[in-house]
């Protein structure tokens, strides 16, 4: 068995880390001893190096099963560039390129798996899966597998088979959230040998929470804006209120942007890249943002509508001050709001005869036969759906999502696929082809050069812009000439996709023979409702701390209160220091000029310096001094007009 310098030194080499987060060596020394685990880890908590790291020690693949294939991709580029065999199976993907990756994964070729919880369902896979080595498996967004979770998934059910072909294998599940409830279906669901829970403390020292109810919310994003420098993120409920609330930052003279789901890939990638690097210093987004973004100097993080649930709301506002350092998390809101939200939860929730008619309707548009389409996936523009049939797209949508749960369709927004590439000769057969071909020639190395040997053994994503740069030629001469190779049998090639994607689940049937469960629908709903009320209670709550409100909510026990959330700084203001009012004035005399407080305190004797810390540290609270860019503290100017 590996020891902790062993992890360590692991850690070192591919992540280029000294130390392990919190809980993170606990976990892995728990899936090493071949234990089932939980991990219940905050955003920003370091969930993907809980079975990353262990998956290089174990002989075989470990599985992962995740429900994000855009996350799913994104590690899968980061293991390969640290040189880890990692590869995934998700909708979208041609059947030859999930032919390669399964033998290689009988062949041991991967470290790690990732597949979609759908696809562990079917039997091709399952085939495969019996003459496998599988080292553990690793379920992220656990949460996902209980119905009183905020994401369920009916597919997540389905895992706990992986134990018919391997008995003794430990299951890793990870969630960044997830109430004692769910924590405790999740055990029961993935059937736990024994109950093994690692979770760490929602409460963040520096992150303060607060709310405001109130109409102008443009103004007061502003005031806040204006008063805490730095990178920012504004949440919204719709594609529509990102565009307006960026259009009117930018009128109001601070740098926006806005993204949401239905951006082509391009503009996402290059929108989400100018806000990372700090060239755009605000983005208002709907939640479609946040997943997989390590920015640690997020200094605001503002909900301009009311968030629907604690689990999103907590996780979207934890994206701000991973850095450490002091960081607002922002929720506005109105009572007309909370109207509009148990609305929208009702309209979210079609009727079982909606459901089948838009069911049948998306057959004849994709012209699929009854019968037919079992995990076939096809490129979809939802508003050319809705006008075909005159139909709304937010009803399509949820419609779609309510036909997820129940286990016939999967429809990914924005799906972005890069092209692949994958030598299917020898090398010496692509020798004999160079050698007869002197434009494949000149591809080939290309390619080779830049991604390497493993091209003979993978599909790779490849980016048709570097071979042209190598080549001194446009990208369409590069397009075609890897057609061409593949026309010519000595390749297969992919050209990379940047729609939307439906995936039949099942071959499509007669609507009448769907199998919607209404109870287990109804049941969601109330689920829905019940986490709305919840946050509801949080929004209007009038003297609790809103840290510890949060951290009760997700099980912690006896949390304290933070010390830095609206109504733990109000608090604070009304308890005034004991020796206040004879240290005020001469605090509010000697701070005319920036000065530091360690030195100042120097002046006065030992027993009085605590009651002096508390009387700046009051003043520093109610707004009355201030710290400016250098840390010292001054007396606060006035604003003119006031």
């Amino acid at each position: 068995m590996i020891d902790q310098q062993g992890l360590s030194d692991i850690l070192r080499k591919y992540w280029g880390h000294n130390s392990f987060r919190p809980n993170q060596r606990d976990i892995i020394f728990s899936i090493l001893a071949n234990q089932d685990t939980l991990a219940v880890l905050p955003t920003g908590g370091g969930k993907s190096v809980c079975f990353q790291v262990p998956a290089l020690v174990f002989e075989g693949t470990c599985l992962v099963i995740s429900p994000l294939i855009a996350l799913m991709r994104d590690q899968i580029d980061q293991l390969r560039q640290k040189g880890i065999a990692a590869a995934g199976l998700y909708s979208g993907l041609h059947q030859n390129e999930i032919e390669v990756v399964l033998e290689n994964f009988v062949n041991g070729h991967y470290k790690l798996l990732y597949i979609s919880p759908e696809r562990l369902q079917a039997g091709s896979f399952q085939e495969y899966l019996r003459h496998a080595k599988i080292s553990f498996v690793a379920i992220d967004e656990a949460h996902c597998i209980s119905q009183w979770g905020y994401d369920f998934r009916p597919s997540y059910l389905k895992i706990k088979t992986i134990r018919e072909f391997f008995p003794d294998c430990s299951f890793l599940a990870l969630t960044a959230s997830a109430t004692p409830k769910v924590q405790k279906d999740i055990q029961e669901k993935l059937e736990f040998r024994t109950r093994n829970i690692f979770q760490a403390s929602f409460l963040r020292s520096n992150l303060s929470f607060s709310v405001f109810n109130i109409e102008n919310k443009g103004q007061k994003m502003l005031e806040i804006l204006n008063a805490v420098p730095g990178s920012a993120v504004i949440y919204a409920q719709s594609r529509k209120s990102t565009s307006l609330w960026s259009s009117w930052l930018i009128q109001n003279g601070l740098d926006s942007d806005y993204y949401h789901a239905g951006l082509s890939h391009k503009d996402r990638d290059r929108k989400q890249k100018n806000w990372i690097e700090g060239k755009t210093r605000i983005l208002v987004a709907t939640n479609a943002f946040g997943m997989g973004i390590d920015k640690g100097d997020v200094r605001t993080v503002i909900h301009v509508e009311v968030p629907m649930h604690p689990e999103a709301y907590y996780q979207e506002a934890g994206r701000a001050g991973r850095d450490g350092n002091k960081a607002y998390a922002v929720a506005l809101f109105n009572y007309q709001e909370l109207k509009d939200a148990k609305k929208r939860i009702e309209f979210s929730f079609p009727t079982a005869n909606s459901i089948r008619s838009v069911y049948e309707k998306l057959g004849i548009y994709l012209k699929l036969a009854i019968g037919s389409g079992e995990l076939a996936s096809f490129d979809f523009d939802i508003e050319n759906f809705c006008r075909a049939f005159s139909l709304h797209p937010g009803s399509v949508y949820q419609t779609f999502r309510k036909l997820e749960i129940a286990g016939y369709l999967l429809f990914n927004e924005g799906f972005y696929q890069p092209s692949r590439f994958h030598f299917v000769v020898s090398s010496g057969g692509l020798y004999d082809a160079q050698v007869r071909n002197e434009k494949v020639e000149k591809v080939s190395k290309a390619l080779l050069r830049l991604y390497g040997g493993e091209l003979f053994s993978d599909f790779l994503p490849i980016k048709e812009s570097e071979i042209s740069v190598i080549l001194n030629t446009s990208v369409e001469a590069v397009e075609k000439a890897l057609s061409e190779m593949n026309a010519l049998g000595i390749a297969k090639y992919e050209l990379r996709a940047s729609n939307p994607q439906v995936t039949f689940l099942t071959a499509r049937l007669e609507p009448k023979n769907l199998d919607l469960d209404l109870e287990l629908l109804t049941q969601l709903k109330q689920n829905e409702l019940s986490r709305l009320a919840t946050m509801e209670e949080y929004l209007t709550m009038e003297k609790s701390c809103r840290s510890a409100f949060l951290a009760s909510y997700f099980g912690e026990p006896s949390p304290t209160d933070c010390g830095i959330c609206d109504h733990c700084l109000l608090k604070k203001r009304k308890e005034k220091p004991q020796g206040f009012d004879y240290f005020k004035p001469i605090v509010l005399k000697d701070f005319v000029e920036p000065q530091s407080i360690k030195e100042y305190e120097q002046r006065f004797r030992p027993v009085q310096r605590e009651e002096l810390k508390k009387t700046i540290s009051f003043l520093l609270d109610e707004e009355i001094l201030e710290l400016d860019s250098a840390g010292l503290v001054k007396v606060k100017a006035k604003k003119k007009g006031r």
